[in-house]
């Protein structure tokens, strides 16, 4: 797996050791990103069930601001971290990066209660185990995107129903890729 686009084009990502992972099939990534290309940068990236941490290295590659890694893996927590040290990166006054190493449900209820917003979120849960409808109706219900912000959900196909109720989202796109299906939702508030 490589970073494909920013100042990190063409580094290596490492993979979790010993872990059971779904890495996020390259032409996901590049379809995701190319959906946002035209976000105005800097932006802030929340990646979710990072695993590797690929999507947040792959937005701070590309402009992000800001990028926030959760997951509950230990595993993952210190892949990320050793990602992001053999890319050099280094925090500044203008790029920060948080990794949370806690489970994505708690994390995202402190992000609204401290009234943290993102232009785009990004979630990988593992599949089959219900964890993408239930962050869907989350992310909703908390309100976590800034005015006009993305929402992706990588979901196994057919795993989603279509017509989910929800109060700030809008569901703009699916793409179905292979095994796996990228939701795109926008944040309908002002």
């Amino acid at each position: 797996m490589r970073i494909f686009s920013g100042i990190y084009k063409g580094r290596a990502i490492q993979s979790p050791a010993g872990q059971v992972t779904r890495p996020t099939s390259a032409k996901l990534r590049q379809s995701l990103f190319n959906i946002c290309q035209f976000i105005e940068k800097p932006y802030a990236f929340l990646d979710l069930f990072s695993g590797s941490g690929a999507m947040g290295l792959e937005a701070l590659s590309r402009g992000a601001s800001h990028a926030a890694f959760v997951d509950s893996s230990r595993e993952s927590i210190r892949c990320i971290k050793q990602n992001l040290h053999a890319f050099g990166f280094e925090e500044t006054d203008a790029i920060t990066v948080d990794i949370i190493h806690a489970d994505v449900f708690d994390v995202l209820a402190k992000l609204a209660k401290k009234g943290q917003l993102f232009d785009i979120i990004y979630a990988d849960p593992p599949y089959n185990m219900g964890l993408g409808l239930a962050t869907l109706r989350l992310i909703d219900e908390l309100n976590l995107t800034k005015p006009s912000g993305f929402f992706f959900l990588e979901e196994e196909s057919n795993s989603l129903p279509e017509d989910v109720p929800l109060k700030n989202l809008v569901l703009k796109n699916s793409r179905k890729m292979g095994k796996s299906t990228l939701w795109q939702f926008i944040a309908k508030h002002n």
